[in-house]
């Protein structure tokens, strides 16, 4: 009884007013800090940086929304050195302020490889060990030797250059090679093919690139070889080392399925699924 007769003094309920407030205002006070902390509902869109270098960044109000740490580094000769060329994550996400954006930028220096040895390999082997290692073939060179196709000597910048060589990732290197009994080789067929696929296609059977054409503007995503010369045929033939000149067009506004059609007869050997 007297506990119920403690509940009807006024005092209880002071004292039970005065702890709900106290209450309240803990509540609030933590919920606000929380909001402060975490800052709830304070997202922003992340900009596509893809371009932007470093530098660029930390001049601009970016840097204070965000923190960048760079993943990695690759060279690209034709991009701005320290541009930002991958991002994560990925522009248009929503994320905090202070979110970490990871990006990969280009180098300022090319990646060093060593040369290979090609001494004695034929063509094809050797364009695949060049490849692997990042190098890409610059000529062709015959001379007059028994060993038909097989690599003789191998060329960096007009000198010759030996097997564990340092040289920069992405250089053309000049192969010498045997030209045997200087017989007469096929024309490859090059229509609908990319520029980087169309001049290994002509390396591989053991031609040279001639001139280079793009019609709708240099755009190595979309420009496929729409003519070349020498005209192709299943009749065409040339001496190794010869030059083979293309012209590109873009996909966007070239229809090479009717083009290729046109030019490959019933009873062609070529394997048209590789140009779809």
């Amino acid at each position: 009884m007297a506990f119920f007769g403690f509940l009807t003094k006024k005092k209880f309920y002071i004292h039970f007013g005065i702890s709900i407030v106290i209450t309240i205002i803990l509540f609030l006070a933590i919920f606000q800090f929380l909001k402060i902390y975490t800052e709830h509902g304070d997202e922003y869109i992340v900009p596509d940086f893809h371009g932007q270098t470093l530098v660029e960044i930390e001049e601009s109000d970016f840097a204070d929304l965000f923190e960048f740490i760079v993943i990695d580094s690759l060279y690209d000769s034709k991009n701005t050195k320290e541009a930002i060329v991958i991002q994560d994550p990925l522009p248009g996400s929503k994320v905090k302020k202070g979110r970490k954006i990871y990006v990969s930028i280009v180098a300022k220096m090319p990646e060093k490889v060593e040369m290979p040895d090609l001494i004695d390999l034929s063509l094809r082997q050797a364009i695949n060990l060049l490849r692997a290692k990042g190098l890409v073939v610059k000529k062709l060179e015959y001379v007059s030797d028994f060993a038909e196709n097989a690599v003789l000597e191998q060329v960096y910048q007009d000198e010759l250059i030996e097997p564990g060589t340092l040289i920069e990732k992405g250089v053309g290197i000049e192969l010498v090679l045997g030209l045997g009994d200087r017989k007469r080789v096929a024309v490859p067929f090059l229509l609908g093919l990319y520029i980087d696929e169309a001049i290994d296609a002509i390396n591989r059977a053991s031609f040279n690139v001639g001139s280079v054409y793009f019609l709708d503007g240099e755009d190595n995503s979309h420009s496929k070889v729409y003519q070349q010369r020498p005209d192709w045929s299943n009749k065409t033939t040339l001496y190794r080392g010869q030059k083979i000149n293309i012209r590109l067009r873009s996909d966007e506004f070239y229809d090479f399925g009717a083009l290729i059609q046109k030019y490959l007869p019933d009873t062609t050997a070529v394997d048209t699924t590789r140009y779809y």
